[in-house]
This record gives structure tokens, C-alpha cells and sequence, in this order.
């Protein structure tokens, strides 16, 4: 099972397909559109994501596909490394810019009513992901000792059962088969051995199958009212691979970078019947992601492992959704969330980088009948410049002294990502 798994996941969700961040940008371009803000709104077939009870709204087969385009953009401001010794790292003083490719994130969704007050989804999709690129030259750019090119993402299968326990009320419950991958690449930094200093380590490990739930909720107290409650477990993993160093040796790898539980609470208001209000709560325990050990099969470099220390922060979320119907065929949508980033200073690096964001995004759907197209543009963009000022101990670690001793990091950082994307439904 394990090597038939992988192969009918990925050929739903291409690896070479992640996501802009450690989260998801969202999933499906109507849900996008606002805000994410859709746990109890969740009436196409990506509620086995958003709310699995909320598949009881659709009454028809229904086959949505979509994607949506990231183009990310990241800066890096006056980067200053000294090592463990007291050296400069030369450059000094740098300013750069990331050279990451525009990310493809695709996304499938199946769903139908079977009988009586059960109904069924399917759906395909990316819920974590990242991918970044930085130069790898050490001539150009300093922080390659720390890192220039790191991804992580997972890809899942969602099958989903949903129930109306009554008029007003639904359940449903979703299981997430996913397959998840992981690499990086970096320099060495040694000038005091010239045959390692400067040569790449390079990290890829996966993990072809790990499990984990979907749990919904969708209360009705009124036709213009309703609440959606939704919980995402936490998924063990496993990852097994191999580490590196080009031209000096290759040794069998394993780590454990678990993802985090969420819970996301929401509320539909629609005061007439043109406007749609949405606001949705979302909890993630990114605390999950405390360290992580990569341990070798046998010594590499004199070392049968690496510890990362991370120390992630637990996340809230207040997400925002406007949709107005400005006729029988075109509906506009609007959205807007803050989201503050997990990642504390002491263990900000190049490999992970991230920062405070505001997400604006609009939308527009058009309904052609039994043909639905829904397209979201989306502008993600840092609150302020992160400042780093030696506390980072992953990044001081990258420029040890000839007796071990960390070096000293200093810098700034902000960016933006813009994200575009269409989703085409149709039902039989």
C-alpha cells in the first residue's frame, strides 16, 4: 500500500505544485475570495476542507477544478554576518532579493448526495507548503551559508461522509491520506578547512503516507444565519531520505516535522438576499513545531545528526468575507485577514522565512447555470520589516568560529506575494 498510495496521490497533485508559505494560501478560488472566511458558508466541494458538513448543501454531482498562480517576492535588507572568530563574511552589508518560481498549487473537489440524508466529497488538494530560492553563490551572497533554497509541502487526498441529523443540522467527517516532502540546500561555512568550506549540503526527505481528519459541523438557526465549526487533527510524520555533501559523502537520513491541529469557527449573515457577511476564527497549533532532529544512518561529517531548534508560536486568525449578487449571473466577493507568524525571532532563518502579513483578496464568480467560474486575485504583503538583530540562533550557527563558537547575524526582511486564481465547477 505504501508505494501504490503515493503514486494515485501524485497524480492529483504534482510535487513540483506548493504553496507560497508555512500555510495555505487557500483552497478553491470562491473560498479565497473571501478570506478564507468559509466554514460555515462551505457549499461546494471544497467544504471537506473548510467544513465537512457543510457537503450537505449540495444536492447535484458536482466537479470543481482549479489552481491558483503564487508569485512571491521577498527581501532581505543589510544582512551583516560575523563569525564565531569575530570575522567579517564577505559580502558584507548585502541587500537581495529571493529568485523563487511563480508556485502552481492545484486543486480537485468531487461531491454528491447519495441517499436519503447522506452525502459524499472527494477532493484533492495542498494544505501546507513552501518553496524558496535565494542565490547560491557565496561570492554574491553570504546568507547561503545559512540557506538558498528550502520546500516543504504536503499534498492530500480528502474522501469525506457528511449527514443531516436534522432540518437544521449537519455533521460530517473526512479522512486526509497525504504524501509530504522536504529538502534543503545550503553552503558550508569552514575557511579554515578549504576542502569542505563552501560546498553544498543538500537535504531531501519525504514522507509517502501520513493520516490525518477533517470534523465538521454546519447549524442552520435561521435561513439567513448559520455557524460552521471545523477541526483539523494533527498529522504524524515520518520523513526518510538522504543528506549530502556534494563531493564528499551521501549517508540515509530521517526526521519528524509533525503539522499542526487547527480549529476554525464561522459565521454566514446574509441581511438580504444580494449581501452575504462572513467571519471566521482560526486557531493553529504551530507549537507543534517545537525542534526537529535529523538523524543519519551513520556519521557524516563526524556527526550521525543535526538538531534545528524552532520553538513555533500558536496562531489566531480573524478572517473577514464580503459577497454581494449583483445579479442572477455575476457575484462579487471581497476579503481580508491578518495573520501573525509562528516564527519567533530567536529561530528565524533563510530556510523559514516568514513574518506578520495582511491578506487583501476580491473575487468574482459568474453562474451559467449548471457551470459555475470562480476566479480570486489575492495581495499578501508583510505588516513591517523584520528586524533581526543577533538572536537568531539558527542563523548565528551558520558562521561558527574554528573552536564551535557562533557567529553573530543582523538584518532586515519584508515581501510580498501576489496569488492568482480561477476554479471551474460544474454540475450534472
Amino acid at each position: 500500500m505504501r508505494k501504490i498510495f503515493p503514486f494515485l496521490l501524485l497524480s492529483l497533485i504534482p510535487l513540483s505544485s506548493k504553496a507560497g508559505n508555512v500555510d495555505t494560501f487557500g483552497i478553491g478560488a470562491k473560498a479565497t475570495a473571501l478570506g478564507g472566511a468559509f466554514s460555515a458558508y462551505a457549499d461546494d466541494p471544497f467544504a471537506v476542507y473548510y467544513n465537512p458538513a457543510g457537503l450537505t448543501q449540495i444536492e447535484r454531482p458536482t466537479l470543481s477544478l482549479g489552481f491558483e498562480v503564487l508569485n512571491p517576492k521577498l527581501k532581505v535588507h543589510n544582512f551583516e554576518a560575523v563569525d564565531g572568530d569575530g570575522n567579517r563574511v564577505e559580502p558584507y552589508g548585502i541587500s537581495f532579493s529571493d529568485s523563487s518560481d511563480n508556485l502552481l498549487v492545484p486543486h480537485f473537489g468531487f461531491a454528491t448526495h447519495l441517499w436519503n440524508n447522506v452525502y459524499f466529497g472527494i477532493a484533492a488538494y495542498v494544505p501546507y507548503g513552501l518553496h524558496i530560492k535565494w542565490d547560491s553563490s557565496p561570492s554574491r551572497n553570504s546568507a547561503s551559508y545559512n540557506g538558498f533554497e528550502s520546500y516543504y509541502v504536503r499534498g492530500v487526498v480528502t474522501p469525506t461522509m457528511a449527514i443531516k441529523l436534522t432540518d437544521r443540522l449537519s455533521a460530517g467527517f473526512g479522512v486526509s491520506f497525504g504524501r509530504s516532502d522536504a529538502g534543503t540546500q545550503r553552503r558550508i561555512y569552514a575557511p579554515s578547512i578549504p576542502s569542505l568550506h563552501g560546498r553544498v549540503i543538500k537535504g531531501n526527505l519525504h514522507d509517502d503516507l501520513n493520516v490525518s481528519f477533517n470534523f465538521g459541523l454546519l447549524y442552520k438557526p435561521y435561513d439567513n444565519f448559520s455557524v460552521g465549526l471545523t477541526y483539523r487533527s494533527r498529522t504524524d510524520t515520518d520523513f526518510e531520505g538522504t543528506v549530502e555533501v556534494k563531493g564528499v559523502d551521501k549517508v540515509g537520513a530521517s526526521t519528524k516535522i509533525d503539522h499542526p491541529e487547527q480549529l476554525q469557527l464561522g459565521l454566514k449573515y446574509s441581511p438580504n438576499k444580494r449581501l452575504t457577511l462572513t467571519t471566521d476564527f482560526v486557531w493553529t497549533r504551530w507549537s507543534t513545531v517545537k525542534d526537529y532532529t535529523v538523524k543519519f544512518d551513520r556519521p557524516l561529517l563526524g556527526k550521525r545528526e543535526e538538531y534545528f531548534p524552532r520553538d513555533w508560536k500558536d496562531t489566531r486568525q480573524i478572517r473577514l468575507g464580503i459577497e454581494y449578487k449583483w445579479n442572477e449571473i455575476l457575484t462579487l466577493r471581497g476579503g481580508y485577514f491578518y495573520d501573525p507568524s509562528p516564527i519567533p525571532d530567536h529561530t528565524f532563518d533563510l530556510l523559514w522565512p516568514d513574518a506578520d502579513k495582511k491578506t487583501y483578496s476580491l473575487g468574482a464568480g459568474l453562474n451559467l447555470g449548471r457551470l459555475k467560474i470562480d476566479t480570486v486575485l489575492q495581495y499578501v504583503v508583510a505588516e513591517y520589516k523584520r528586524e533581526i538583530g543577533g538572536e537568531s540562533e539558527n542563523l548565528n550557527n551558520s558562521y561558527p568560529g574554528v573552536n564551535g563558537n557562533p557567529g553573530n547575524v543582523s538584518m532586515s526582511a519584508d515581501g510580498h506575494v501576489w496569488g492568482y486564481g480561477i476554479t471551474v465547477s460544474y454540475s450534472f
